[in-house]
């Protein structure tokens, strides 16, 4: 595939020897719109022909699955009306409302992240103990609230989980014209366990902070994250990376991440070490 771009902003795609597979990952509404130039081009090229599979390693505006307000203009609905107006098929990585995707597009798949947690369910074992071996009976999966505790169960049946599993908690607030939210940890002490908090998209990493902190008041051994997307590049001065013993996420948005006190980042194989915490992996799957 061949893009090209004129200084006025408008573009085209040109294809002349499709496979009829093809990753694209998707970071701006622009690269959407690109993407929909390949799938043009391609039916053009392979009239009459099978149509293109199409795997998207992060969805955009995957969050954006709900109006908050009157007024407001949707975000995952339009995303997912759009593509399902391509002539193609779609495979997408994990998305934060599955079922939202697959109720608007025709023609997906859904990829989930057992694989990505088999690797870093290895990894941790291999910190913890250097044989390759889960450490279960010093291992907890975690979701950080509620909502994400059913896709955590049923990641566990998945990859045949047999250790414990458990699950934080939020409540809501409303004074003075505002929500507060508060997290909750229904468990006083965690006998020095090793937790993985498991979920699918970081932004700002606020939860996922606020959380290690209850974590770390209540008895627990390392601290693990788990998210299959970072969904900025820059972790800004107070990274993610400071509140955990380490962070794996994949390269469904980027290949690399920095922070803003951090100069360079070096990247190694399968995953970057950042100057400052040197503890953030990216699992590349893509």
């Amino acid at each position: 595939m061949k893009l090209n771009k004129y200084p006025d902003g408008t573009s085209y795609v040109q294809e002349n020897n499709p496979t009829g597979y093809f990753t694209f990952k998707i970071n701006t509404y622009e690269d959407l719109w690109h993407l929909n130039q390949y799938v043009d081009a391609y039916n053009n090229f392979n009239k009459g022909g099978i149509r293109p599979t199409i795997t998207i390693p992060c969805l955009i505006d995957a969050q954006a699955d709900r109006r908050f307000n009157v007024g407001e203009s949707s975000g995952l609905k339009l995303v997912c009306k759009f593509l399902n107006s391509m002539n193609a098929n779609f495979k997408i990585f994990h998305p934060h409302n599955a079922e939202v995707v697959e109720a608007l597009i025709d023609n997906v798949e859904i990829i989930d992240n057992s694989k990505f947690i088999d690797i870093v369910l290895e990894e941790v074992s291999n910190l913890r103990k250097g044989d390759g071996m889960y450490n279960i009976d010093n291992l907890i999966l975690m979701s950080s609230d509620a909502g994400g505790f059913k896709p955590l169960m049923k990641l566990c049946n998945k990859i045949n989980w047999k250790g414990e599993t458990f699950s934080a908690s939020k409540s809501r607030k409303y004074e003075n014209k505002e929500s507060t939210i508060t997290q909750i940890v229904d468990k006083d002490d965690f006998e020095g366990k090793d937790i993985l908090i498991v979920d699918d998209i970081c932004v700002y990493g606020g939860t996922f902070k606020g959380l290690s902190q209850l974590l770390k008041e209540r008895n627990c051994g390392k601290l693990y994250l788990a998210v299959s997307h970072m969904t900025i590049q820059n972790l800004g001065e107070d990274p993610i990376t400071n509140y955990f013993d380490k962070v794996f996420t994949t390269n469904s948005k980027f290949d690399e991440y920095s922070t803003k006190n951090t100069e360079q980042t070096k990247v190694t194989n399968s995953y970057f070490i950042d100057g400052q915490s040197r503890n953030l992996e990216i699992i590349k799957l893509f």
